[in-house]
């Protein structure tokens, strides 16, 4: 081969195996930086923060609705006491009210008889005309007292209802509540599973990356040595051709003939690292390739099931994560529910008081009509006493007298109770009211919660749809630069096969050269040769590698020093 051609291919070779080396070098470590943001990730994020949301919420749900029928209970109770004291006060109201009435039946047959009795009986006819109308007053207060008590039943029965649907109202909330917590759960310990195999996936690929690095550890030896067969070539083409026949021509055969053989075991060296590397680097990458297959299969797996809008999953994450957001838009309007039958509940509470007071507001009226009740039998009874005309009416003014006591009697009741009734029912109602108004404001501090939660909700919606458009688990560019490894070690492989040509060239140069000694030494008659030339030595002791020293030194005859590591460039 022409020798010019020679240097021009290891050049080449040169060349090519740092541009490749280079690449890679710039190539792995930016495969093994984890910077940037993934999909992948984003989707982890999102779920996480769901996750933490849920469960803050959750936390505090439970705080706000353990027991909280047993809140209600004592106070269910104490109505019930009150109601019973309500049927006591009908009743004495009834006893008012049939007073009344016989008052008037007695007053009506008094008017009757004062009637007969004509002038001597007008002073009896007007004082009990009196006693009918005051009774027919307290005929009225009764009744008002009664339709008072009602609108007090009423109210406590509405007061009751409301309980009722506080409770229906909270159980609801629970409910929907641990309904939406265990959705959530769901969908993310669904969804977990296989994010976290792929994760663990990723994290395997980096260790057989950071193991195929160790192929780049000869590129200095094989760069260095390719110098070498580049400069042993060049003192071929450097040295002038002797005259034929010359025992100068006989120096120049062997010298060439040994550097070729030299630049051959170098480059069987260099080809033996090149085939190092690459044996190293295509073992770890083979697995960093089957690696990103099964990632790759197992992303397509992912967004089949769990993506893909198209598909009828029942685990793709937006449809069920529009199924949680509807669900809790209903738990959010349960919660106005419950802040409506709330504010019922303390307006109920103010009408009970205000009807209680009311109530004894109608009593204090028929206080004076049973004072004037008093007085007018007291004059009835002067009059019948001085008047023998209506002395007939005798036993009905007693019996008036008996039903007064009566009535007064069922009054002082009455006051107790009321007295009673409504000292019980404020301080009961108060203390209710307070107990309601802190569970309003937790109720509020839930509800925001709940939206706040219902936001991320939309906002992680919002997120999977861009997840969705382009689901990526590595890094920008990873697997473009994946590819361009890939194609790097494709041609260092391909550079072992151009050295193994090389030789075989070189081999058939340094045949050629040796054919020629041969036929030399036998017009010699001569069986070997030694290089007298000090010129050749002297280029032999300027550069050799220390793998080649002792079959350097033998060309030169000279004596080399041991204890080099093998494969080790040394400059003279």
């Amino acid at each position: 081969m022409e020798l010019n051609d020679a240097v021009s291919r290891i050049n080449s070779i040169s060349s090519k195996s740092e541009s490749i080396f280079l690449q890679l070098g710039n190539l792995f470590p930016s495969l093994l930086n984890r910077g940037g943001h993934t999909a992948l990730q984003s989707l982890r994020e999102m779920l996480t923060n769901l996750n933490y949301g849920q469960d803050s919420s959750s936390v505090r749900e439970k705080e706000l609705f353990t027991d909280y029928g047993a809140k209600y209970n004592p106070l269910f109770d104490k109505l019930n006491e009150k109601i019973t004291d309500l049927s006591e006060l009908d009743k004495m109201i009834a006893g008012i009210k049939e007073d009344s009435e016989q008052m008037s039946l007695i007053a009506l047959n008094a008017m009757v008889v004062s009637i007969k009795s004509g002038e001597k009986g007008q002073a009896f006819s007007r004082i009990t005309e009196n006693l009918q109308r005051l009774s027919g007053d307290m005929s009225l207060f009764a009744d008002k007292l009664s339709d008072e008590e009602a609108h007090l039943l009423e109210y406590i029965n509405t007061l009751k209802s409301i309980f009722s649907g506080i409770i229906n109202s909270q159980k609801n909330l629970s409910s929907q509540g641990g309904e939406n917590t265990t959705d959530v759960k769901k969908l993310i310990t669904g969804v977990t599973a296989p994010l976290s195999s792929m994760e663990n996936s990723i994290d395997s690929i980096y260790p057989p990356i950071q193991k195929a690095m160790e192929g780049l550890q000869l590129q200095d030896i094989i760069s260095q040595s390719l110098q070498h067969v580049a400069s042993c070539i060049k003192e071929i083409t450097n040295s002038p051709v002797p005259m034929a026949g010359s025992d100068e021509e006989l120096d120049y055969i062997c010298f060439n003939i040994s550097l070729y053989e030299l630049a051959c075991d170098v480059l069987t060296d260099i080809n033996s690292h090149v085939s190092k590397s690459c044996s190293t680097f295509d073992h770890n990458w083979q697995r960093v390739i089957d690696t990103l297959d099964a990632i790759d299969s197992a992303r397509l797996d992912f967004e089949s099931r769990y993506l893909n809008n198209y598909s009828a999953s029942p685990d793709n994450i937006d449809r069920r994560l529009g199924e949680v957001i509807s669900n809790f838009q209903n738990l959010l309007n349960e919660f106005n529910n419950y802040h409506l039958v709330q504010k019922d509940l303390l307006h109920t509470c103010q009408n009970i008081t205000q009807r209680a007071r009311t109530i004894y507001s109608v009593f204090d009226g028929l206080r004076p009509v049973m004072s004037r009740l008093h007085h007018v039998r007291i004059l009835q009874q002067i009059e019948v006493s001085k008047n023998d005309a209506i002395k007939s009416v005798q036993d009905s003014v007693t019996d008036m007298d008996n039903l007064i006591n009566s009535a007064n009697a069922s009054l002082d009741e009455m006051q107790a109770l009321l007295e009673s009734f409504i000292q019980d029912t404020s301080n009961m109602l108060n203390n209710f009211t307070t107990s309601i108004a802190k569970d309003n404001e937790n109720m509020v501090e839930l509800r925001e919660h709940k939206a706040k939660f219902f936001e991320e909700l939309k906002i992680g919606k919002n997120t999977l749809s861009s997840i969705i458009t382009n689901f990526t688990v590595f890094p920008e560019g990873f697997q473009n630069k994946c590819v361009t490894v890939q194609q790097n070690l494709m041609d260092l492989n391909k550079i072992g096969g151009e050295i193994t040509d090389f030789i075989s060239a070189l081999k058939e140069s340094q045949h050629t050269l040796t054919m020629k000694k041969t036929a030399l030494l036998h017009d010699r008659s001569l069986a070997n040769w030694d290089i007298k030339s000090d010129k050749f030595k002297d280029v032999i002791k300027h550069f050799t590698i220390t793998a080649h020293k002792e079959a350097a030194g033998k060309i030169g005859g000279f004596n080399i020093e041991k204890g080099a590591a093998s494969g080790e460039v040394t400059f003279f």
